[in-house]
């Protein structure tokens, strides 16, 4: 009965062992170098750069779907976007996860310009014509 015992003892504790080297090496290789990783057909990549982390996302097609950095996990400084023939598709700016000042969107050949505070939309311009779309006072 206690060898059964022993064996669970020992079963868990290299479980537990194996589960910290992977992520000693999760994070040595994030500390020192390029992760590579794949989810739904999407190649993503992860490169340190000082405190920031700049993140890529590339289609199956090699052409890179979105960029920008990450700080302590959250979006943070300017990102980019593009549909898969490589038009930009938006471009603007984050501040620990949330969106702040100029954003601008294109969509079928117009041009949309945001501008944020704190996540949220101050005003909105549909570029072309130029009309005032939205706006919040201050």
């Amino acid at each position: 009965m206690l060898h059964n015992y022993i064996f669970i003892i020992n079963f868990v504790l290299s479980n537990q062992k194996t589960i910290m080297m992977k992520s000693l090496l999760f994070f040595f290789l994030l500390g020192f170098g390029t992760i590579i990783a794949q989810e739904n057909g999407l190649r993503k990549t992860y490169i340190q750069e000082g405190e920031l982390i700049k993140f890529s996302e590339y289609y199956e097609n090699g052409q890179l779907a979105q960029t920008g950095f990450l700080l302590d996990g959250k979006n943070h400084g300017v990102w980019q976007s593009f549909d898969i023939n490589g038009a930009k598709k938006s471009k603007g700016v984050f501040f620990k996860g949330n969106k702040v000042d100029r954003w601008f969107f294109w969509n079928n050949g117009q041009l949309l310009e945001v501008d944020y505070k704190n996540n949220e939309v101050q005003s909105a311009i549909k570029w072309g014509d130029a009309k005032l779309i939205a706006s919040k006072d201050d």
